[in-house]
């Protein structure tokens, strides 16, 4: 039998190995005038030692006379007890920041381990760094998305750190009352900072003076600009009656802004802009903003606010003129129908190279002053089904870095079926544009997944694949099929057949994969069942199921999805979709009408940048040899078809088919229905124009039916039918993108 002294000799020598002092208590140390987040880091830090270890954390508001284990020093008191940390960290922090600079430091000297940052925010990330190296992570908010290692022992080893990052606004807001359920702390825990002391709300229309009957506004008077810096300090005053400093903003409404008077038409250049069709308006708004800091210095010399600004629809083209933005002025650059799927630098996309001009000229002008007003994908096709974003940010956050923006304001719906990791991703990139995506991908199948890891490397690496390698610059609900073609989705229902989990929270995290697989699956075959085969009826089963599943999806959890909390109304929205399918099915099964014949799926396409075709008969040819072909149930660009020329709003492109028809029924008139086509069209039967549509520009203005219905009972003869669309191709998405068909109406 062994001596006791050699007993205790082999637990010390045990102990040692795995790093962890058996004779160590562990102490968290921090202030009793903490802020609240130097608060919240000593109570996670507490939290996860106790999940990682399986020992009780000792948890203190001052150091002990005598150490008596391992000991983390937090926040203030940290600073306070080594003054060296706060060299390090004035060391990294910029001189001048425009709103703050957040830094870390780390540092282990002995048995103490302090833990410190530029802030309260940064004191809780720099609580966030160590314990993202001892393996916790946080991938989606709640409990779901968490996962703490257990350990024999803390890893110490290489652990000083002093770091800041380069943006100073990394911050998301949840928008479209999306659940908030863990916003504040998951958004902390992967270093975005939520307070941007700042606002870019649509604030101007309720600032600026309304003109007298038959006058007309000119920004750039005096008389506008007093009223305006008027309606800043009465909100300054009411601010200051609260106690609180006012976020002042000049942001513009959502819509395209007119300039009504010669004076700012002038000043603007009456340059085009191509993706809101109208006069571009940054030469406008940036001298009269400025004359606005102006008259505010005037009045309150010591004026030291920012005012934001939104660099927004015909705004975001950015000025064209010698200008400097005056030093109050902050822009949000908000690129709202710009394509969000492909990087800055990527040639497949003439629109984001577009972009990078813009970011280029805009921080050029604003002196570094802009934060990337940003759209989560989540934002951009509304069908709760996963639309990652992390492999273009990777690529972009690198280039904002190098340009010196100020950082990102996200908006996102919080919507986890669809954003996944996309949020995480986010706040580690713009923490760190060097953050190593692939391995931390890696590790990720491995913590969320477990032994369904394997499987769902596969699922979820198709799906990746897929964004990258998509030509779409579109975005919206008609991208989806492209995003997510049959032989795409029949492989991911073979990775989940293939995926099992018996234990949690692996099994948890796999059904929830499966339940939102299932929203997917749904989706892609009502639009399966609608756009390409005119089922109509099916597809709104279809759509039905889809729904249904997406129901379950959220009982489990309600951050998984956004719709519940606001109105779903319209063919916008899942549900308006799915009764605009119902409402065809009534056109087509002798309820309001019955079907006359189904269009060919297949279709004869030339493309017209110059408009020669109307010049040269198109419409009445009955020969297509020499054209191409594109399928109706999905807009051409999704077919490969990309050309730059397509910026030109005067391009087009013509479709042709023909179809034999028997003798037909006098009882009803007959329309040529195109569920799905955008533009301003003309279409031509058998030789002679029968109708034309307009569609209003923006695109998104219109009704998210994209319906028309054209009246070519007339036109028709027994026999051999030609139809040829001619339809405007411009920047934003063009074509026909659902299956037409002729149809009788019913008799009144």
């Amino acid at each position: 039998m062994p001596q006791p002294t050699n007993v205790l000799v082999l637990a010390c020598l045990l102990c040692i190995l795995s790093l962890k002092p058996c004779w160590a208590d562990i102490s968290i140390i921090v202030s009793e005038k903490a802020g609240p987040w130097e608060t919240r880091a000593g109570q996670d830090l507490a939290q996860y030692l106790e999940k990682m270890l399986g020992e009780p954390v000792t948890y203190r508001s001052s150091l002990p006379p005598k150490s008596s284990g391992l000991e983390f020093v937090l926040g203030q008191l940290a600073l306070e007890t080594e003054p060296d940390l706060a060299k390090k960290l004035n060391g990294v922090t910029k001189e001048k920041p425009v709103f703050r600079s957040d830094a870390i430091v780390i540092q282990k000297s002995g048995q103490r381990i302090f833990l410190a940052g530029s802030n309260d925010d940064s004191h809780y990330f720099a609580v966030s760094a160590f314990l993202q190296k001892q393996g916790c992570r946080w991938y989606l908010p709640t409990e779901f998305g968490q996962c703490i290692p257990k350990l024999e022992a803390l890893q110490l080893e290489d652990l000083n750190l002093v770091y800041a990052p380069p943006f100073e606004i990394r911050t998301y807001w949840i928008s479209w009352n999306g659940d908030r359920s863990d916003y504040e702390t998951f958004a902390h825990r992967n270093f975005f900072n939520l307070d941007r002391e700042l606002s870019g709300n649509h604030a101007l229309g309720g600032l600026l003076p309304k003109p007298a009957d038959g006058e007309t506004l000119t920004l750039n008077s005096p008389e506008t600009v007093k009223a305006v810096v008027d309606g800043l300090e009465k909100q300054q005053a009411q601010s200051a009656k609260k106690g609180q400093k006012a976020k002042l903003s000049l942001g513009i409404s959502d819509a395209a802004q007119a300039l009504k008077s010669e004076v700012d038409q002038e000043l603007s250049g009456r340059f085009y802009d191509k993706y809101f069709y109208t006069t571009a308006a940054a030469d406008t708004f940036l001298p009269f903003y400025n004359a606005v800091c102006r008259e505010l210095r005037q009045r309150q010399p010591d004026f030291a606010e920012k005012i934001g600004f939104l660099a927004y629809t015909n705004l975001t083209l950015p000025p064209q003129r010698d200008v400097t933005a005056a030093e109050p002025l902050v822009a949000f650059l908000a690129p709202i129908d710009i394509d969000p799927s492909h990087s800055l630098t990527d040639v497949r996309s003439p629109e984001r190279l577009d972009l990078l001009g813009a970011v280029k000229r805009w921080t050029e002008v604003m002196e570094g002053r802009v934060i990337l007003y940003d759209y989560d994908q989540g934002m951009m096709v509304w069908r709760d089904i996963p639309e990652p974003s992390h492999q273009v940010f990777r690529q972009d956050v690198k280039i904002y870095r190098d340009l010196g923006i100020l950082g990102f304001a996200t908006e996102s719906r919080n919507a986890i079926a669809t954003t996944f990791t996309n949020l995480y991703f986010r706040g580690q990139l713009s923490w760190n544009p060097d953050f190593d995506v692939d391995s931390e991908l890696e590790l990720f199948y491995k913590n969320f997944y477990g032994p369904a890891a394997p499987a769902m490397r596969r699922y979820w690496s198709s799906i990746y694949d897929s964004f990258d390698k998509t030509l779409m610059t579109d975005h919206e609900f008609f991208v989806i099929p492209s995003l997510y073609p049959e032989s795409l989705v029949s492989s991911l229902a073979l990775d989940l057949e293939d995926a099992s989990a018996d234990v949690e929270p692996y099994r948890s995290r796999l059904a929830f994969t499966r339940n939102a697989f299932e929203v997917l699956h749904n989706y892609v075959k009502m639009t399966k069942a609608g756009a390409t085969d005119c089922d109509y009826r099916l597809a709104s089963e279809f759509g039905a199921k889809g729904l249904e599943a997406r129901d379950r999806l959220t009982e489990k959890n309600p951050t998984f999805t956004t719709y519940q909390k606001m109105p779903e109304t319209g063919a916008a929205w899942w549900p308006g979709e799915v009764a605009y399918y119902e409402s065809l099915a009534q056109k087509t099964d002798g309820t309001t009408g019955d079907l006359v014949s189904k269009l060919p799926l297949q279709w004869s396409f030339r493309m017209d940048p110059q408009d020669h075709g109307l010049w040269r008969g198109w419409g009445r040819s009955e020969d297509f040899s020499e054209w191409s072909q594109l399928t109706t149930d999905k807009i051409p660009r999704a077919q490969g078809l990309v050309q730059e020329d397509f910026s030109n709003p005067e391009g087009f492109g013509w479709y042709a088919c023909q179809v034999h028809l028997t003798k037909l029924d006098p009882k009803g008139e007959v329309y040529l229905l195109f569920p799905g086509l955008f533009n301003d069209s003309w279409l031509y039967v058998n030789g002679h124009l029968v109708a034309t549509r307009e569609q209003k520009e923006p695109w998104w203005g219109n009704a998210y039916t994209f319906e028309w219905d054209a009246n070519v009972d007339q036109a028709l003869r027994p026999g051999l039918n030609t139809f040829v669309v001619r339809t405007k191709f411009l920047q934003h998405p063009s074509g026909i993108f659902r299956r037409p068909f002729l149809y009788r109406k019913a008799s009144q």
